[in-house]
């Protein structure tokens, strides 16, 4: 029934069809944590090669879409289905600047700079199938500029999400919502798990409201997405949104 609902979703705009052309669903299952929010300026952490992009410029149309995606491959397509309608950067994120090493998984949106473990090899049936260097910066280096609000920065990085927003906390109060991909169980070799990335959260001014997309392996509650909003935001629809569609946090 999800995947169901999901295709009849990529069914409602032109836009996704075309993305559905090379490949790529655009993740219309954000709508449940998303779909009554507006944001302003949209910040894509792995973008891979569009599937929230596409999504993200099919839900806010005037937005500033800014994606980073470092592998070459999913980069190339990003490119394709944005068609120059957002900030595109060729690198990867986290609290360093200088070079990172990409593990590629066999199914690359699940390559990440930790090593793969034994728990993403089982459930997820896959292995490394090599390494790569990239370029890796730090969000508040990279985007050191004034952001238009309200603001939503989106986390998908296998297992370097604490990373990632270490490397943002000069720009996390001109944030309004994080919306990030967490594991309850340890998929990638030295990875944080939900409770690491919601206490640095907490400790930088947000708090949780909603999570979504559970999966669940064996009935082992797996990974989800959690939504986060600013104390200090006055953005009210994403909050509602949350509340309604999130269930137990």
């Amino acid at each position: 029934m999800i995947k169901l609902n999901k295709y009849r979703g990529l069914l409602t705009n032109w836009r996704y069809w075309i993305a559905l052309r090379h490949g790529v669903a655009a993740t219309v299952e954000h709508k449940q944590a998303l779909g009554n929010s507006e944001f302003a300026t949209v910040i894509d952490v792995g973008a891979n090669k569009g599937q929230f992009a596409t999504y993200a410029l099919v839900r806010w149309p005037r937005a500033r879409l800014i994606c980073f995606e470092p592998l070459p491959q999913p980069h190339a397509i990003l490119a394709r289905i944005t068609q120059g309608h957002a900030e595109l950067h060729k690198c990867a994120l986290g609290a360093e600047q200088g070079e990172g090493l990409m593990h590629l998984a066999t199914r690359l949106d699940s390559s990440s700079l930790l090593p793969l473990g034994k728990g993403q090899k089982h459930i997820f049936r896959m292995y490394e199938q090599g390494e790569l260097r990239v370029p890796l910066t730090r969000l508040d280096v990279c985007l050191s500029g004034l952001l238009t609000r309200p603001t939503l920065l989106k986390i998908d990085v296998q297992g370097f999400e604490l990373e990632v927003l270490k490397g943002a906390v000069g720009i996390l109060p001109a944030i309004d919502a994080v919306y990030v991909e967490v594991s309850y169980i340890t998929l990638y070799k030295g990875q944080p798990l939900r409770d690491d990335i919601e206490q640095f959260l907490c400790t930088v001014g947000f708090e949780c409201v909603g999570a979504f997309n559970e999966y669940r392996y064996k009935g082992e509650r797996i990974q989800s997405d959690l939504l986060f909003r600013h104390r200090h935001s006055t953005v009210g629809p994403v909050w509602r949104s949350a509340n309604h569609g999130g269930g137990a946090v």
